[in-house]
């Protein structure tokens, strides 16, 4: 921030640039820098010239110098930057003084609707702009008075700070002439701002993607557990099969049941809840053992999505690493991905208070055709959709399903989404059914089957969790049809496309 005698030295210098020079453009970047556009006679050259003025109050890089050009605008004006533009129109920068010997620096601008001066006010934390009018009433502050002068108050008469804020003498550039010292103090600052930037977004940048990789691993952790309790549905069908088979020995309380291994010929005790009939037993078993499939598909899929975004986190961690210099971590930073991360993590970072989003008219947006499914019609006149690629998977069962239509996959193997239709029917055909399963087979790793396991659920029970690849989802809910494939069916499906 610069002292009393730098802010001096840089008023000097700039006074016979901007006296009385048009106010033409006003920009506010962020809570902190307003740029005003003026527009000048310049003697040496004897031609108009505009210079760009930027006026400061960041807690530590506070100041007043010339700018290299005016930056673009936000789509919509800060309030602050808003009320000058309504107040400061055809206006001439009259005069520039330091007020109360202080890091207190007014910019006086004269109209037809009368004067209005800008305060820039170096405090440290405190620092603000400040607009008065010409009988010396605050009109309005670029940050927010509760953080910078809680005494003041809008429609009030400003007053000075009660004890000064800067007493010191340092002058870093003495002696330069007024063009030396004016580039001098811009380029301090340029540089000073740079590594600042640079490195308060690699340190944001490596908290939002260790966060991120810390849920992760945790989450993977977690998955691993439920997975191995899941797998436990595989003993329970073994043990199921073998109650089946002494059953009729089993007696309504008994409390175990023993019979012998299949395999090995072993004696196998199975545990018996004494209030259910054996017959409810056996069917508590089974149901236990289908449970734990369903599960065990859900919680495979889980992992491997959660595995998956751990590792593309650990690339990032790499890559951000590998970033040396501003111009590549905002390149870095500018990526989907990690802006998503950043946001996630760090929502209010670089909003400027009060800035309303303009108004967006909207837009019919066409939809590519390698999205579009294939479309089949089923012997019941019900239609099945097929995803293309793995971008259609996901705009067929995400955008375009609706939540009760039925979701058709081959367990355990790779392939096209395959969408039931239902058009309002809760208890669909079986010949669609088997139609839809014999589609979900032939478009998958497994269609040279015979023989095949579907599962199929409804597609509002079908989820693609945040920053899964290209149609991964997991499904939570459902059930197993088992399909003997018969190629007059499929042949008949397959001839059933509708032409598009």
């Amino acid at each position: 921030m610069l002292s009393l005698p730098e802010l001096s030295a840089v008023v000097r210098a700039l006074t016979p640039l901007v006296a009385e020079a048009r106010l033409q453009r006003i920009v506010q970047t962020d809570d902190h820098n307003l740029y005003l556009e003026l527009y000048g006679w310049d003697e040496p050259t004897q031609t108009g010239t505009k210079r760009a003025l930027l006026l400061s109050c960041h807690p530590q890089f506070g100041r007043l110098c010339l700018a290299p050009d005016m930056p673009k605008a936000p789509a919509w004006p800060p309030e602050f930057a808003a009320f000058l533009k309504a107040r400061l129109g055809r206006v001439r920068l009259t005069g520039m003084k330091i007020h109360n010997q202080d890091r207190l620096l007014g910019l006086m601008f004269e109209g037809k609707e009368g004067g209005t001066e800008l305060l820039l006010s170096l405090m440290g934390p405190r620092s603000n702009v400040y607009a008065l009018d010409a009988e010396g009433k605050l009109l309005a502050a670029m940050r927010p008075l509760a953080q910078t002068r809680s005494e003041l108050h809008i429609g009030q008469a400003w007053t000075n700070p009660d004890k000064k804020t800067d007493l010191s003498t340092t002058n870093r550039w003495p002696g330069l002439e007024a063009t030396a010292l004016l580039a001098a103090v811009a380029s301090h600052y340029a540089k000073l701002e740079s590594e600042h930037e640079q490195e308060h977004l690699a340190s944001r940048l490596r908290q939002a993607i260790r966060r991120e990789l810390d849920f992760a691993t945790r989450k993977e952790a977690n998955l691993q557990r439920d997975l191995a309790e899941a797998k436990q549905a595989r003993e329970n069908k073994m043990l199921g099969e073998l109650l089946k088979t002494v059953l009729h020995s089993v007696k309504p309380g008994d409390t175990k049941a023993v019979a012998n291994d299949f395999e090995t010929g072993a004696e196998v005790e199975i545990a018996l809840d004494p209030t259910l009939t054996p017959a409810q037993n056996l069917d508590r078993y089974f149901k236990s053992y289908h449970k734990g499939l369903v599960g065990t598909n859900m919680l495979g899929q889980q992992l491997e999505i959660t595995q998956s975004h751990a590792a593309e986190l650990r690339e990032l961690m790499a890559e951000l690493d590998a970033c040396r210099d501003l111009e590549a971590l905002r390149d870095f930073a500018a990526r989907p991905a990690v802006r998503n991360l950043y946001r996630k993590h760090f929502p209010d970072e670089g909003r400027t208070r009060n800035v309303r989003p303009p108004k967006k008219k909207p837009q019919k947006k066409e939809v590519p055709a390698r999205l579009l499914p294939k479309r089949y019609v089923t012997s019941d006149g019900l239609e099945v959709w097929v995803g293309r690629s793995d971008e259609g998977n996901d705009y067929l069962t995400t955008k375009l399903a609706n939540g009760n239509d039925l979701f058709f996959h081959v367990e355990g193997y790779p392939g096209s989404h395959t969408i039931l239709r239902l058009d309002g029917k809760k208890d669909p055909p079986q010949e669609s059914l088997l139609e839809a399963s014999e589609l979900a087979v032939q478009f998958s790793k497994m269609k040279d089957a015979t023989k095949a396991t579907i599962h199929i659920a409804p597609i509002k029970h079908v989820h693609k969790p945040k920053d899964a690849k290209p149609g991964l989802v997991y499904v939570n809910k459902g059930s197993t049809l088992q399909l003997r494939r018969d190629p007059k069916r499929l042949e008949r499906i397959l001839n059933a496309r509708v032409k598009e």
